[in-house]
């Protein structure tokens, strides 16, 4: 089991996961509102689990070359699709981002930006970073908008993935005088 921890001041940032070797197929989602009446599709990750991103994801997004506009699907693979002026838009975001379950994130602060988390019915992450450590580091992305994937995603360079301690235990590198991993 791991946690993630910001690089900036190893603040521990999410509950213990587990890493799975891919991340899995998108679910599938009909546009109802879930149980909790929200609109927004099921987690992409099962709670205690995570996995690494291979795809570009989030902002910039840049004009999709025009040899792969006939092959057009998204921002990225499987995402929503968006243009403007120059074209059908592609994400030239980061690759290898952590992604998780929502739940499995210990509370984080909102980017102070109020356009990074727009959407109109959750977070749509089309701005970039939405989330931020209690230190002010931009960590992760959520999105949890009506128009995307259910998940939250940490850029690697922006965390640290560490063991998780036993419950009272040391997290590796962090500062004393923090509190220690409940």
């Amino acid at each position: 089991m791991d946690i993630l921890i910001c690089a900036a001041c190893a603040r521990p940032l999410t509950d213990a996961v587990r890493l799975m070797d891919a991340v899995p197929d998108l679910p599938p989602w009909d546009g109802s509102p879930g149980p909790d009446g929200l609109r927004r599709s099921p987690a992409t990750m099962p709670r205690g689990r995570y996995a690494v991103q291979p795809d570009h994801r989030g902002a910039p997004f840049v004009p999709c070359p025009e040899e792969d506009e006939d092959a057009y699907d998204g921002i990225h693979p499987g995402g929503p699709w968006a243009s403007d002026e120059r074209g059908w838009l592609v994400s030239a975001g980061p690759r290898n981002q952590y992604v998780l379950h929502p739940d499995d994130v210990l509370p984080l602060d909102l980017q102070p930006e109020p356009l990074r988390s727009s959407g109109c019915c959750g977070a749509a992450g089309a701005d970039g970073p939405n989330r931020v450590c209690a230190c002010g580091a931009e960590v992760a992305t959520l999105y949890a908008d009506c128009s995307t994937p259910y998940e939250i995603l940490f850029a690697p360079g922006a965390v640290r993935v560490v063991p998780a301690p036993r419950p009272g235990g040391r997290i590796p590198d962090h500062p004393s005088s923090c509190r220690t991993y409940e």
